[in-house]
């Protein structure tokens, strides 16, 4: 089986610090988008159609792409509407080589979560108390792509599927672009 070649198209370091780890960790190469300082929504619109366009040319390659946006006060539904919306891409566009992952509200949370904080909701900003946390030594990019990769008993999966739905989609966003991009 070839080796997943994956474009990782985000917003910020934040994100890119967990997405890449976690793409790494299922053996995939990583080629980071270029990004200017900042980078945010806008820049992952104007480079969208690009990318999704240099994926579907090569549809007999183990190649993807992984688009990650924060929900902000959007939430998931919404941001996933608006960015189909601003793109101009519809649904046939959505291959099986594109995955999105929309951190709702944004990465911190997810990541708080995954380290094991379990007091989450997707309509809070919990930047401040990632940073607190990382600055004390306490919780890590690391620790939570550590956490990605364990098995969840019934009762974890649950909690996650009612406390942070975003997340949870996300989990299955990328084990599809996995199974869609293996090639024999």
């Amino acid at each position: 089986m070839a080796r997943l070649r994956c474009d990782l198209l985000c917003e910020d370091r934040e994100q890119e610090a967990l997405f890449r780890k976690v793409l790494e960790r299922r053996s995939a190469r990583v080629r980071v988008l270029a990004r200017k300082e900042g980078g945010g929504f806008t820049f992952v619109l104007r480079q969208l159609k690009p990318a999704a366009a240099y994926i579907r040319q090569r549809s007999q390659e183990a190649v993807g792409l992984l688009v990650v946006i924060d929900g902000d006060q959007r939430g998931w539904a919404g941001r996933w509407e608006e960015l189909r919306r601003e793109a101009g891409l519809t649904g046939a566009t959505w291959e099986a080589k594109v995955a999105v992952c929309i951190p709702t509200r944004n990465v911190e949370t997810w990541q708080l979560w995954l380290c094991g904080r379990r007091d989450l909701d997707e309509s809070s900003d919990y930047k401040p108390e990632w940073r607190r946390a990382m600055e004390r030594g306490v919780m890590s990019a690391r620790q939570a792509v550590d956490a990605w990769f364990r098995s969840l008993r019934p009762d974890e999966e649950d909690a996650e599927k009612r406390c942070l739905p975003a997340l949870f989609q996300g989990r299955q966003e990328i084990d599809r672009l996995f199974r869609a991009t293996s090639l024999p």
